[in-house]
């Protein structure tokens, strides 16, 4: 066996203020960019300064010495800008002077030696650059010229010859130079053959620094790769871009392949990578990456070391930064920062800071799987279309023709079930298709496909194979956790979470911190949301219900907590401020009346479960408001309908004829009159059985508005009269109001305009009093239409427009449709098509979703609208 190659050590001190940290650490990048050279030589370039040294007592500078042998240095190299250092406490053994730093003892102990044998080669640099006067001690400078005055050949006290340069590049330029020289000289001291220029070009360090990985087949994604280049782009002024998204959903395999592409058009001079990621897929399993970065420091020194600058990775904060962005103000980098989210959430906003001070030259892309960052651009990559999904598997079945002969046989619409049960993620798309091949025909396609529909119950499951090692690692707590987590739809908030998952603050931060390490939660960053991928959500969930009574106990929380979070900001027509709220939580909302839906288990007059029925319809009541207000006729319909017969299993006929009384009323919005008249014979029906005076006074003027709505005037008027009776004898003054509105409004269609106006005004006075913004909004505007009949222009713009600044403010949006539809037909009626084209296209629609009774004559409007605004050349054919 060959003995190993051995190599002459030269070791070269450097001394150097902190000013000039930067080209300190460029030493080391100048001596590692020399390897090559140096190994073909047979030299290995040692880099000292103090902070080799241990910590030990005693002077300090004298513990560097005892410690670094200033008799062993072979060259010493001297930096001085504009500091000359502090005083290290020690004497000239030869003038008896007090040192003025510990640059300048290191500068006599090496000159000294220098002196008596001619060794260590001394190598003296002065920076020239300009001083900025706030950084700038006169005293410190001073001493700096002071000591390079001494370098005369005639009156210096050590004449010699020193270099100038103005910035650390320059300097590292002619380091460089002048460290290759003096290996040249080494070589031809030894009496080796000189080096041709083809083979010193050879041992030259690359000119552009890659550090990316291997660029694997790429499919789709082409608007998020133009999203990507644009914000990479030198007229973009952010720092890059930021990439994220769920698990195995694909970031980091765009990020390369964003990267690669700029490389092709040598966008950048260097490329580094630097990825977190602890772990990756095999058919065979989890496999650990060692090589995974784990830290804000390791991400810049795996910055430094790609960029050719492992100097810069000897230093420490400020000084580190400060070096690595003067690095990149020279060198046009890419920067690619994968899995991000691993790093502690204060080395998340260091890096961040970091990256705002990028050189407009640099761009960055970072992947993770938390939103946030400022100065850059956000991608959230969401799951793989079909068509790029069909391309993985056509690319899977080239490299193997055992896997293209079953994918074949079980045809495209297979392929398809496959990618859809994958929830469009490239990897467990991948993974499936490994395993496929890695198993051969005993894994069919159908059967890949059972394995995934069965979640957790089969061993060889894709699921298994992904959560198998995490499981392991998954404590009491954890699991609490995550089956509480997967009830949420599509995320959770940390109140809400901690509540289903009966956990306290503190042990739900630790066991979130725990689950987000394993990648088995996605924290939305600046939201403190989490959420499941719906691999993971299936997997947890047959795990959850396997147990049956755990299932039921979280299931109940769940539905507990949103049950008081919808009476809390709904509840009534007062609490509009806080119906936001509800619209931002509406899909957990809407899982938890599903939840209690199934659990209430309705069967004809027999109800399964009593409690969850009963908070049905809790939560029905509490959401009523809000569904109303907010537009969502739909969804108020189907739970009204569905908790109406729940109520009325549990005999609770005041809430089922609440219920029945609510549907009713939607449908006669939408004037779908006979359901209309159905659910209010429903709620006649209940109330009968257990409803107040007062409910009977509602079922009477519900009867009115379908009289009405049939063109029943004479009967319309008399149940309306006697629901305003009603209300007046119990002291109802909304409900009078509001049954004032409606005589207002039957009185306008029989075209008695006078009798319209004293309903609708003393209506109006009533809502004015008590404060009742949501009435005076309606008043407002049946004034409005009323003044629009009349062909009083001002008066119809003024009341329309109060209802609009009234129904904006309370956010019911049909009573927005009307204000806008009716200041539109004032614009038609001035002849101003142009101006309220837009405001009737908004109507529309608003009335389109509501699927409201005015969609039709709206409709029309904003066809007039829209012919005469091209006929007199407002708006473009």
């Amino acid at each position: 066996m060959p003995a190993e190659p051995t190599y002459k050590k030269l070791r070269i001190f450097i001394a150097s203020p902190s000013d000039v940290a930067a080209e300190r650490a460029k030493v080391g990048t100048a001596a590692a960019a020399l390897k090559p050279l140096a190994d073909f030589i047979g030299v290995a370039l040692e880099t000292l300064d103090w902070r080799k040294a241990l910590p030990d007592m005693g002077r300090p500078q004298q513990a560097i010495f005892d410690q670094l042998k200033p008799t062993s240095w072979d060259v010493f190299i001297g930096i001085l800008w504009q500091r000359f250092g502090t005083p290290p406490g020690g004497a000239d053994p030869q003038t008896q002077k007090e040192y003025l730093s510990g640059t300048e003892e290191e500068f006599w102990t090496a000159y000294r030696l220098w002196e008596k044998y001619r060794r260590p080669r001394m190598m003296m640099y002065r920076c020239t650059r300009p001083v900025s006067p706030e950084t700038l001690d006169p005293d410190q400078f001073k001493k700096v010229k002071a000591f390079f005055a001494e370098f005369d050949a005639v009156k210096g006290a050590h004449p010699g010859l020193y270099q100038s340069y103005d910035t650390p590049e320059a300097f590292e330029k002619l380091l460089l130079d002048h460290l290759q020289k003096l290996l040249l000289s080494y070589r031809e001291a030894e009496k080796q053959p000189p080096l041709s220029p083809q083979t010193l070009a050879e041992l030259a360090p690359p000119k552009i620094p890659d550090t990316l990985p291997r660029r694997d087949p790429f499919f789709g994604r082409r608007e998020e790769i133009d999203r990507c280049r644009r914000a990479l782009g030198p007229q973009d002024r952010g720092w890059g871009i930021i990439i994220d998204g769920i698990g195995g959903i694909g970031k980091t395999a765009l990020a390369v392949e964003v990267a690669y592409l700029c490389k092709a058009e040598s966008q950048f001079e260097a490329f580094i990578f630097a990825s977190a990621k602890q772990s990756r897929l095999d058919p065979e399993g989890a496999k650990s990456r060692n090589a995974a970065v784990r830290t804000l420091e390791g991400f810049l020194n795996e910055t430094a070391r790609g960029l050719g600058q492992p100097g810069i990775a000897q230093l420490t904060g400020e000084e580190k930064r400060r070096a690595l962005l003067d690095a990149l103000r020279q060198k046009p980098a890419l920067l690619i920062y994968d899995n991000l989210e691993t790093l502690e959430k204060t080395e998340q906003e260091a890096l961040a800071d970091f990256l705002r001070d990028l050189p407009q030259s640099c761009k960055a892309i970072i992947t993770s799987r938390r939103r946030g960052g400022e100065g850059a651009a956000w991608l959230r990559l969401e799951q793989l279309d079909w068509e790029s999904g069909r391309a993985i598997i056509a690319d899977e079945m080239s490299r193997d023709a055992r896997l293209a002969e079953t994918l074949r046989r079980a045809g495209e619409a297979q392929w398809r079930l496959l990618f859809d049960e994958t929830g469009g993620s490239p990897l467990a798309l991948k993974h499936v298709l490994g395993l496929m091949r890695v198993r051969g025909p005993a894994l069919t396609l159908e059967r890949a496909l059972a394995l995934l529909r069965k979640g957790a119950g089969g061993e060889a499951d894709l699921q298994q194979f992904i959560y198998r090692e995490a499981r392991k690692e998954l404590g009491e707590n954890e699991i609490k956790a995550l089956g509480a987590l997967s009830f949420f739809l599509p995320s959770a908030a940390f109140e809400a979470l901690m509540a289903t998952a009966d956990l306290s603050r503190t042990a739900l931060e630790v066991v979130l911190e725990r689950l987000d390490a394993l990648s088995l939660v996605n924290r939305e960053a600046g939201e403190e949301r989490y959420s499941l991928h719906p691999l993971t959500r299936r997997y947890v969930r047959d795990e959850l219900l396997a147990e049956a009574t755990t299932a039921a106990e979280t299931g109940t929380r769940f539905a507990k907590y949103w049950l008081e979070y919808a009476k809390r900001y709904g509840g009534s027509r007062k609490n509009y401020p806080t119906f936001p709220r509800l619209e931002a939580e509406w899909p957990n909302i809407e899982a938890a009346a599903n939840y209690l839906w199934e659990r209430a288990a309705l069967q004809d007059e027999a109800v399964g479960d009593r409690e969850a029925a009963r908070m049905l319809n809790d939560l029905v009541g509490a959401l009523s408001w809000w569904l109303w207000f907010g537009g969502r006729w739909d969804e108020w319909a189907q739970w009204s309908a569905r908790a109406c017969p729940a109520a009325a299993a549990l005999k609770d006929w005041s809430v089922a004829g609440r219920r029945a009384y609510e549907a009713a009323w939607i449908y006669y919005q939408r004037a779908r009159t006979e359901e209309a008249a159905e659910w209010t014979g429903r709620c006649a029906e209940a109330w009968a059985r257990g409803g107040s005076k007062s409910d009977q006074a509602e079922v009477g003027r519900m009867r009115g508005l379908v009289a009405q709505q049939r063109k029943e005037y004479a009967e319309a008027e008399r149940l309306l009269r006697e629901a305003l009776v009603a209300y007046r004898e119990s002291g109802e003054d909304g409900n009078v109001a509001i049954a004032l509105n409606d005589l207002g409004v039957l009185a306008h269609k029989r075209e008695d305009y006078e009798a319209a106006e004293r309903f609708y005004r003393e209506a109006l006075e009533l809502a004015e009093k008590r404060g009742d913004k949501e009435g005076q909004a309606i008043y407002s505007g049946n004034l409005g239409e009323l003044a629009l009949d009349r062909e009083q222009w001002a008066e119809a713009r003024r009341r329309y427009e109060q209802e609009l600044l009234l129904a904006e403010e309370v956010g019911r949006v049909d009573l927005i449709a009307h204000a806008k539809a009716g200041l539109a037909r004032v614009l038609e009626a001035e002849g101003r098509p142009g101006l309220a084209l837009p405001l009737a296209q908004e109507a529309l629609a608003i009335y389109q979703r509501l699927q409201h009774s005015a969609l039709t004559a709206t409709q029309a409007l904003v066809e007039r609208l829209r012919g005469a605004a091209q006929k007199s050349g407002e708006e473009k054919p």
